[in-house]
């Protein structure tokens, strides 16, 4: 097995990834890193944002690898530290990932599986490729700020129902039931409303159930609610679902993993580098599953701007940006 001799990561775990299970499996992932050969230095990510702040300072202190041991959240903030860290030096730094999360959906798309012992022989393998990156700029409450997203970036219903599962893994709850009564409780409080879209150059004008722009295809636990995308693509691929009825939901439901909902007429998918979202009353946005507020938000494309290591190239496509760590 090559090995990643020289490279001191930086591991940032998150101890309530997965309701609670980063605390739990702590010690066992540990041990496995140190009997895989790797080494490493543990930083904790404590609170929400947290992650964000540890990033930021390692990185503007010189890391250039990072290990995230936890969820799709853990490493949403990961990303946002290591953009907002001083001066370019995020064009040097490579992530790798250690499930530890409910939805793990970007993992899906990179081909990192569940199991801890797999996804560390896949940071020793050391395969690795350049992601799109998207970059977010939110009007909330009076107020613009920046934030930075690797996955699927959601406005309308799939912000209520991020919302919704964040609180509800607050609470301990896990598995498949946070984001079934997610979806449950965000039907009954959300009504769909006026919003225009302006894609590149493009204006349209729907009455919005909800709004996917992604970079990966997968999120809420699996659903492949965007399922043309591709991170390397240097292209957002976008699903807009209309005003739908609570029967339009549970036809399609299956087809929400599949990919096949997107055949349903209230259902139009289209791609860009440039979105400008408003509404007749503030949307809801979310990145990552990670709470944006409610407001307008333009989300622009950051072509290859990120260095991650995948284990699979099943949804990824075109690998000619690869490069070989081990």
């Amino acid at each position: 097995m090559p090995e990643n001799s020289g490279i001191e990561w930086q591991v940032i775990l998150n101890p309530h990834a997965g309701g609670g299970k980063g605390a739990e499996d702590r010690k066992k992932i540990e041990q496995l890193l140190k009997k895989s050969g790797i080494s490493f230095t543990l930083h904790l990510s404590e609170y929400p944002r947290h992650a964000i702040e540890v990033a930021k300072d390692l990185v503007s202190g010189g890391t250039t690898h990072l290990l995230v041991a936890g969820g799709d959240g853990t490493l949403n903030e990961v990303v946002n530290g290591i953009f907002l860290a001083e001066e370019e030096s995020h064009h040097e730094v490579t992530i790798g990932m250690i499930p530890v999360g409910t939805g793990n959906d970007w993992t899906r798309t990179f081909g990192v599986p569940d199991q801890y012992q797999k996804a560390i022989d896949i940071i020793l393998e050391g395969r690795s490729v350049k992601q799109d990156v998207g970059e977010i700029t939110c009007h909330v409450d009076g107020q613009t700020s920046k934030r930075y997203f690797v996955n699927i970036a959601g406005f309308g219903f799939d912000a209520l129902v991020a919302k919704n599962a964040n609180e509800l893994k607050s609470k301990g709850v896990k598995g498949i039931r946070v984001y079934i009564q997610s979806l449950g409780s965000g039907y009954f409080n959300f009504k769909s409303r006026q919003t225009k879209f302006i894609i590149d150059s493009a204006t349209l004008e729907v009455n919005l159930f909800t709004a996917s722009i992604g970079l990966g295809k997968f999120n809420g636990g699996g659903m492949m609610q965007v399922p043309e995308a591709n991170p390397l693509q240097g292209l957002f691929h976008i699903t807009i679902i209309r005003k739908i009825g609570i029967w339009g939901i549970l036809t399609n439901f299956k087809g929400l993993y599949s990919g096949k909902f997107i055949s349903d007429r209230r259902v139009s998918t289209h791609t860009g580098k440039t979105i400008e979202i408003s509404s007749s009353t503030p949307l809801p946005g979310e990145s990552d599953g990670e709470n944006l507020g409610s407001g307008t938000f333009k989300i622009e494309m950051m072509p290859h701007r990120l260095q991650v290591i995948y284990g699979s190239d099943r949804f990824l496509g075109n690998l000619s940006n690869v490069k070989d760590l081990s």
